[in-house]
């Protein structure tokens, strides 16, 4: 299966893994029958139906989640984003591209190649909660009803905190709003614990029900 996602913007305006040995779970959400999670930990290590992956404009698996992919799976999803390229006759994708593949050897059926930077890394709240978006739908309309997320923009890409934080709890709003019939569980996962925790205080992680 070899599907770019078109950009479907929400109708309101405005990564990492690593060597964590036992990931803390936050406290987690329902809402409007899509439970949410946080973890701290390894987001390769996650048990769901598609992996939403941050990606460069180059869809190089160079380094973040792509290179432990890489590192755990081996290279056929390096040999198929390249396919990819030069199929669409590209040598970088723009910023909101969503591209995606097969799980090929890991455990995820369905993996999302989601760009939430520029070519220069720089990403905003808006970016990123648009690839969010796309990558979900995309994710839904593959059939995933769970979903491991990397935190985009906050590896390589230079979003600051405050602006990723933003773009989730936007993101949570406009998927009310806009709610996903196949999608029962969303899981954010990083490595970086300050990031974890400030999650973990957004008012809409506050009460689980």
């Amino acid at each position: 299966m070899r599907a770019e996602a078109e950009r479907n913007s929400p109708s309101s305006s405005d990564s990492e893994t690593g060597g964590v040995a036992s990931p803390v779970v936050a406290q987690d959400v329902r809402r409007d029958m899509i439970k949410w999670q946080v973890i701290h930990g390894d987001l390769l290590d996650i048990s769901a139906d598609g992996l939403i992956c941050s990606a460069n404009p180059n869809l190089n698996l160079s380094g973040g989640v792509g290179g432990a992919f890489s590192m755990r799976y081996g290279g056929e999803m390096q040999e198929f984003l390249h396919a990819h390229l030069r199929e669409q006759k590209l040598r970088v994708v723009p910023p909101g591209t969503v591209v995606i593949s097969p799980g090929f050897s890991s455990p995820f059926p369905h993996v999302a190649h989601a760009v939430a930077i520029d070519v220069f890394y720089d990403t905003n709240a808006e970016l990123i909660l648009q690839t969010y978006f796309t990558a979900i739908q995309q994710l839904a309309a593959a059939g995933c009803r769970s979903i491991a997320a990397a935190c985009l923009g906050c590896g390589y890409g230079r979003c600051p905190e405050a602006e990723f934080l933003k773009s989730i709890e936007r993101l949570i709003a406009t998927l009310i709003a806009t709610p996903l019939e196949n999608v029962d569980h969303i899981t954010l996962a990083t490595t970086n614990e300050a990031l974890a925790d400030s999650l973990r205080q957004l008012p809409a992680f506050h009460s689980a029900f």
